[in-house]
């Protein structure tokens, strides 16, 4: 079946429009999704200096360690639900502190409690204990993905005796990702009727059939016959 002209117009004027609008969105969505994982990480990264100052301001004093239990200057850190749960309001975020590699005092609940005596994950104890550097990078946490900092809790002497942590939920960035990829299709479909609309309003002598075969118009033939002289 031979296609009209209209036909393969719309075909060859919408195909590689899509096929442009594909590439665009998929370039954008990457870009996006991107950004919105610093965005993320560097939130996180500004919490954790918040959460620091907030326990210098709480419990001034150096970190130690006593008799196997967390201080900060005179304050007992090990179960203390009023430092943490301090900072989660502020940041609206998870927040751990470590004992060596061991949450001894936290925001973050399993199974009806808080998530005490439970332990790092062993990629962040080797950057940040084993290390001494500050890790900022997706963590699993008690089974829950989060974009995490863990910044290393030194004593006066400098040895490292434990871990401040914070964590921003993945859900948001799940949810960010989620309504820019909704967004991005709704207006790839309004393009895409757009473009349609767009053809229908092409005056209709564009769509003129281009004659496959030459033709010779009768009469003109009739009178150059009449002009050949007979022998």
């Amino acid at each position: 079946m031979q296609l009209s002209l209209k036909t393969k117009f719309t075909v060859f004027f919408i195909g590689p429009a899509m096929l442009i609008s594909l590439v665009i969105g998929i370039m954008t969505i990457r870009d996006m999704h991107t950004q919105i994982e610093a965005a993320i990480a560097e939130k996180a990264k500004s919490d954790l200096a918040t959460a620091q100052e907030i326990a210098d301001y709480m419990h001034p004093g150096s970190w130690h360690m006593v008799n196997g239990k967390l201080y900060k200057g005179t304050s007992l850190i090990n179960d203390n639900t009023e430092l943490v749960d301090r900072i989660g309001r502020l940041t609206d975020d998870t927040v751990t502190i470590f004992l060596s590699n061991t949450r001894v005092a936290t925001n973050i609940m399993r199974d009806g409690s808080r998530a005490t005596g439970t332990f790092a994950a062993d990629y962040v104890t080797e950057t940040v204990l084993n290390g001494g550097k500050i890790y900022i990078g997706e963590a699993e946490v008690v089974g829950v993905k989060y974009q995490t900092g863990y910044a290393p809790i030194k004593d006066d002497s400098g040895r490292i005796i434990g871990m401040f942590y914070i964590g921003v939920s993945k859900k948001l960035a799940d949810q960010l990702k989620q309504s820019f990829i909704a967004v991005a299709i709704l207006s790839a479909r309004i393009a895409l009727l757009f473009a349609l609309a767009a053809t229908c309003f092409i005056p209709i002598d564009t769509w003129a059939t281009v004659p496959t075969s030459r033709s010779w118009p009768i009469n003109s033939l009739a009178a150059q016959h009449k002009k050949i002289p007979h022998n």
